[in-house]
């Protein structure tokens, strides 16, 4: 009895055991296995579950470092994440993670992920802009999100005249991180709207590389505003002298409830002008403007040939002159055809357009003073302008020199001095002196070198005075022209103020300057021979005439009847 006791207690004891066994394998889970085989992920990485059931201990690793289990060990149910990383490439890329549980074979998952496609993603695809702004506020930027290195155009609906967008020459984005796109600013510039009509261009991105496809295309539509209409009547007048205001940024205090009668600066036509042009409710246009305190990059607004019957026109002080490097377009030139007086002084000019010749059979005044002009403007010459009377070219000078010798140091003065030339190599002087209908010319204050042009009589066309010359010009007050001084060449006869002072001129003032009729009202000491003060020419010779009289006796000798006219008495 006693045996069978012990036989059943034994029994109760393994039973015991077995059951305590059963309770450590988590409810009798036999064997290993994972929910999934496979996981994709896109190019930005991120992260995905897998539940793994094991009868016993396993542990996870994986064969890329851009693949991590958590946890990578464990037993039973167990549920993990697995992180991927995001990617550098195009193309798409695996890993394996090896799942290895104690006693049976290893059980592998594997991860593919997604390369980035090649793209050029434009943030903002549709861009409208207003029809004018000021200069510098006349841009917008592109956000470019790219992984490829890209080029841009510009496809305009209509053909334009003159490209509005202007775009970066070399636009650049930093690709450090492989394919992964990169996100940039790209700065487009736009031109004002001279049009009354809406305008549109489509700027283009495309890959540098023509083998590089894009999943979809690039582009941004640029739409522009129209500009107001404006009318050829006094409202119209109003309109364009106002829209020139803004665009230049004038400092003109005009009112637009104000009749312009009022606004300074503006003149307009009287029913007694006696030159009032012919045409229908001419009284009460424009006929003199003038814009100073300017503030501009650019040329003169293309509202100015609105201004019809427009005589007169005066742009004046623009910001940081000698900085500019603007070139006068065409739009003074057309359409204004009572143009007479145009003064474009202290502005920035370095160039002027070859359609400004369009001026040359009404223009009579010029001034071009004050400029960055390198050379004078090859359009200006006698036979483009015959009508002109007066050329003024002062002070063409972007730099302070008083040694030509550091003039060509382009390291120093990489825009050039201003008006700089010599008379040696340069026949421009020359060209100016034989425009006999001058009746001014302002050559001051430039860096003009050399010698002044002496001229023969029979060559270039030049002649000497003749009996007629004396009595057009009073009787026997210049005989002397056509007597003892027979040899002396008629150069500007009808020349009545010229200036050449400070420049960098050497060697002789010739006859036909020192005898010439109206030398006294050039007021020569001043403005003939005065040169440029301690200035240095180009072979650092200091610059002087060789021959300044110190008195006008020689010059009263040969016109005695001048002696009464001009000289000063006690």
């Amino acid at each position: 009895m006693k045996y069978l006791v012990k036989i059943a207690l034994g029994l109760f004891v393994y039973m015991a055991a077995v059951a305590s066994c059963k309770d450590d394998d988590d409810s009798g889970i036999t064997g290993f296995s994972i929910d999934k085989e496979d996981i994709t992920m896109g190019a930005d990485g991120g992260k995905d579950r897998v539940n793994v059931l094991s009868g016993g201990e396993w542990v996870a690793s994986a064969s890329e470092p851009w693949v991590n289990i958590s946890p990578a060990n464990g037993s039973g149910v167990t549920e993990c994440t697995v992180s991927i990383d995001s990617t550098l490439i195009n193309g798409m890329r695996e890993a394996e993670i090896r799942f290895i549980p104690r006693g049976q074979a290893p059980c592998v998952m594997t991860v593919h992920q997604t390369g980035y496609g090649k793209m050029i993603y434009i943030e903002q695809p549709d861009v409208e802009i207003k029809a004018s702004d000021n200069y510098d506020k006349r841009y917008f930027d592109v956000t470019v999100t790219t992984n490829v290195a890209f080029k841009m155009n510009t496809v305009y609906d209509v053909v334009p005249e003159k490209q509005w967008i202007t775009l970066p020459k070399d636009p650049t984005v930093d690709l450090d991180r492989g394919s992964r796109p990169r996100t940039t600013k790209i700065r487009v510039e736009w031109m004002m709207n001279p049009d009354f009509d809406i305008r549109t261009a489509k700027i283009h991105f495309t890959p540098q590389k023509a083998d590089d496809q894009l999943e979809q295309p690039a582009v941004v539509t640029v739409t522009q505003k129209a500009s107001p209409r404006i009318e050829d009547n006094r409202s119209g007048d109003s309109l364009a002298l106002l829209t020139i205001r803004e665009r230049l940024e004038v400092g003109n205090n005009w009112n637009p409830g104000e009749n312009m009668r009022y606004w300074d600066n503006v003149v307009l036509w009287e029913e007694d002008d006696k030159d009032l042009p012919k045409g229908e409710n001419v009284v009460g246009r424009v006929r003199s403007a003038t814009f100073n305190m300017i503030n501009t990059k650019e040329s003169i607004p293309q509202e100015v040939h609105y201004l019809t019957y427009l005589e007169s026109l005066t742009f004046f002080g623009n910001t940081n002159t000698a900085t500019k490097s603007i070139t006068l377009e065409a739009d003074v030139c057309s359409n204004l055809k009572y143009l007479k007086s145009l003064t474009v002084s202290a502005y920035g000019l370095i160039a002027l357009s070859d359609d400004f010749v369009q001026l040359g059979d009404r223009l009579e005044t010029l001034d071009l003073s004050s400029n960055n002009f390198n050379s004078v403007p090859a359009v200006i010459t006698k036979e483009n302008f015959p009508k002109l009377k007066s050329l003024n070219l002062t002070g063409n000078r972007r730099s302070v020199l008083s040694d030509l010798r550091e003039a060509k140091d382009s390291s120093k003065y990489p825009d050039g001095i201003g008006l700089f030339f010599n008379t040696k190599e340069d026949n421009t002087l020359r060209r100016l002196f034989l425009w006999d209908n001058l009746e001014e010319l302002r050559l001051s204050y430039n860096f003009i070198e050399g010698t002044l042009p002496d001229f023969k009589i029979g060559e270039e066309g030049v002649t000497g005075y003749s009996q007629d010359d004396v009595d057009a010009f009073g009787g026997d007050t210049i005989q002397y022209l056509v007597n003892e001084g027979v040899n002396i060449p008629k150069i500007l006869p009808k020349m009545k103020r010229l200036s050449v002072n400070l420049n960098f001129f050497t060697g002789n003032l010739p006859d036909w300057m020192l005898y010439h009729p109206h030398l006294i009202d050039w007021d020569p000491e001043i403005l003939i021979y005065n040169q440029m003060e301690k200035g240095l020419n180009s072979e650092g010779k200091m610059v002087r005439f060789d021959n300044e009289p110190s008195t006008f006796d020689a010059y009263f000798k040969a016109f005695p009847k001048f002696k009464e006219k001009y000289e000063l008495k006690e």
